[in-house]
């Protein structure tokens, strides 16, 4: 369940793009065929890729809390 203000929000989403690459690209290590490689690239990185630019997203875009 997704909580918080919207930079909590992108956070979590950032996270959870990050954890689902990462799954799909341990579970194409166990398989040895050639679209096992392209799904490691193609899906996984892009996963990868789209949670950490997510997350520098949501870190730059943060308005600073006035004091």
């Amino acid at each position: 369940m997704l909580s918080g203000d919207a930079m909590e929000r992108r956070l979590q989403i950032a996270g959870i793009l990050m954890l689902l690459g990462l799954l799909v690209e341990a579970f194409c290590l166990f398989w040895t065929r050639p679209i096992g490689f392209v799904l490691f690239l193609g899906i996984g990185g892009l996963m990868l890729a789209l949670g950490v630019a997510l997350y520098l997203l949501a870190v730059l875009s943060r308005q600073n809390p006035k004091v």
